[in-house]
């Protein structure tokens, strides 16, 4: 850019995994005080009247995108020869830097963050918006869920997007019809469906640590993500179930039409997928449900099938040579009787769906996810079941405590954020983050007495203040940890006081070595911690009275 001031908003550092390279920046909102994450793009001469003008329309639609898995737009701007989109700022890791840091991911971990992403995907699939970039550096896992950032309407058919051109990760992980030879990536060829194909280069990606496609020139890549079909994940990461491989490599298909049909299917599919894997359905189980033997083509199969599967196969050679005696070789799954009952299951399934649960239902829903105690599990409590038991039933003694458990997952939350970004030396954006970084500080140090004082003090200063009731309720989350705690140290002062009284007992009776001794092990024992000091401070003195006679 580079530029102080950008319309309302003051410039402040660039973010994202390489700085040097990236377009979007942090920024302030200088009347609303709030941070943002701003991405800024230049086109000659800004651009002309038309597309200035879809622009607008394009941040003007992408303000009207809601959901817990995507960053909010917030709006955009020209300045001069530039333009930019205003995001709500997600702080925390990428998950590219999760797999750069780890090499690769457990697929439980992959599992839920899949989970998290196909639900994004289902929101703006149903509002007919594509993506056209689930890549790991354009997912941030901060507080409880992994969020989707950068959205955009005209990601490559607008004069206002990123310059760079295409790089070797990024073409490995186009879909086919998009990474053709000769296609540049137009608009109106991003799709669900190649969003999908993106979604499981994500995750195959995420749980070998490698892409699905390998090449050392983007001409090389394109060719082969046309035909080359990727190693599975299970044959690479032999953990990984097989329903979890069956499914990335479904969405990996080349031809749109075999993939999911859907955002929506993939969700139900990746649920499938943890409730057979908790379940620990044998992988043979399901293997061999899919075998037929009228795909046996020589004996060596015939008698590897009679040992898979325990039984003896049909023999093809009578089969051929009888053609009025053809057995009916359709599984029992594709019999009508088995179809008409699954259909009449589904639809029965669906009504009972439909129907809106009942209070005791969300509220033992929000317990049973509050008790997993993971950042999804908590996400998904507080989106669904707790807020349905306010919003449904709001004079019910159930409602308060959904409200209270919400306040308790959103402080958890916000202590979760601030631990990534002190770790990670990121900005502090206001005033409760700041004075919570001071009190832990002292915390750190053992100094409780002075952390829970900077703790009331922000009770004191910010607790009338709407803004700030999170950062509130977190400093009266830790008073009460750390009263707990110091109450521990009340003991230890006793026992401490109780060795100074014993010493000063041998003292008295002229022990002198004895009485050094305590001093001596209480100084060693207890020299370290603040809130005992004055204490130690008496052994102290006491032993330097006694080396100077």
């Amino acid at each position: 850019m580079p530029r102080s001031r950008l319309g309302p908003l003051a410039i402040e550092s660039k973010l994202g995994d390489h700085p040097s390279t990236s377009s979007v920046w942090r920024a302030i909102h200088v009347q609303q005080k709030k941070a943002v994450a701003v991405k800024v793009f230049s086109a000659p001469f800004g651009g002309t009247p038309e597309a200035r003008q879809a622009f607008a329309d394009e941040w003007e639609r992408l303000k009207l995108l809601s959901h817990p898995g995507l960053a909010r737009c917030y709006g955009g701007g020209f300045e001069d020869a530039d333009a930019y989109l205003a995001y709500e700022l997600i702080e925390g890791e990428t998950l590219a830097t999760q797999i750069e840091r780890n090499g690769r991911l457990s697929w439980e971990n992959a599992l839920e963050v899949g989970q998290a992403i196909a639900e994004a995907l289902e929101y703006l699939h149903s509002q007919n918006v594509s993506h056209g970039a689930i890549v790991p550096d354009k997912i941030v896992v901060a507080g409880f869920a992994p969020v989707l950032v950068d959205l955009r309407l005209d990601r490559f058919g607008s004069p206002f997007r990123t310059s760079r051109p295409p790089s070797l990760d990024l073409v490995a992980r186009q879909a086919p019809e998009l990474a053709a030879p000769g296609v540049a990536g137009a608009a109106d060829q991003c799709t669900p469906a190649s969003d999908l194909y993106a979604f499981g280069a994500l995750l195959y990606h995420a749980i070998t640590g490698r892409l699905p496609i390998q090449g050392d020139s983007i001409e090389q890549v394109r060719a082969a993500v046309q035909s080359e079909i990727p190693e599975s994940p299970a044959s690479i990461v032999l953990q990984c179930p097989v329903w979890f491989d069956k499914l990335i490599m479904q969405l990996l298909e080349k031809d749109p039409v075999n993939r999911p049909p859907s955002a929506t299917a993939v969700k139900l599919q990746l649920a499938e997928v943890r409730k057979r894997s908790l379940s620990r359905a044998g992988v043979a189980e399901h293997v061999s449900s899919g075998f037929s033997p009228l795909q046996v083509t020589n004996q060596q199969d015939k008698d590897e099938a009679r040992k898979l599967l325990g039984r003896d196969v049909v023999d093809l050679k009578a089969i051929e040579e009888d053609d009025d005696e053809i057995p009916d070789a359709t599984v029992w799954h594709d019999q009508p009787w088995f179809l008409i009952g699954g259909l009449v299951a589904i639809l029965i399934l669906l009504a009972y769906v439909a129907w809106p649960a009942s209070e005791a239902t969300l509220r033992k829903q929000a317990e049973n996810l509050i008790a997993i105690d993971t950042r999804s599990a908590l996400a998904e409590a507080e989106s669904h079941p707790l807020r349905q038991l306010i919003v449904r039933f709001p004079d019910s003694p159930n409602a308060e405590w959904a409200q209270q458990q919400i306040d308790r997952i959103n402080v958890i939350q916000f202590l979760h954020q601030l631990k990534v970004k002190i770790k990670n030396n990121l900005p502090i954006k206001n005033q409760g983050e700041l004075l919570h970084k001071q009190a832990q500080a002292y915390e750190n140090n053992g100094d409780f007495a002075e952390a829970i004082d900077k703790y009331r003090s922000m009770v004191t200063v910010l607790g009338e203040d709407a803004e700030y009731e999170t950062a509130v309720n977190a400093a009266r989350y830790k008073i009460a940890i750390l009263k707990d705690q110091a109450g521990k140290d009340s003991d230890a002062r006793k026992i401490v006081q109780n060795r100074l009284d014993e010493a000063d007992q041998f003292l008295a009776e002229g022990r002198v070595v004895e009485a050094r001794n305590i001093w001596y092990s209480l100084v060693e024992l207890y020299g370290d911690n603040s809130d005992l000091k004055p204490l130690i401070d008496v052994a102290q003195s006491k032993l330097a009275d006694k080396l100077q006679e």
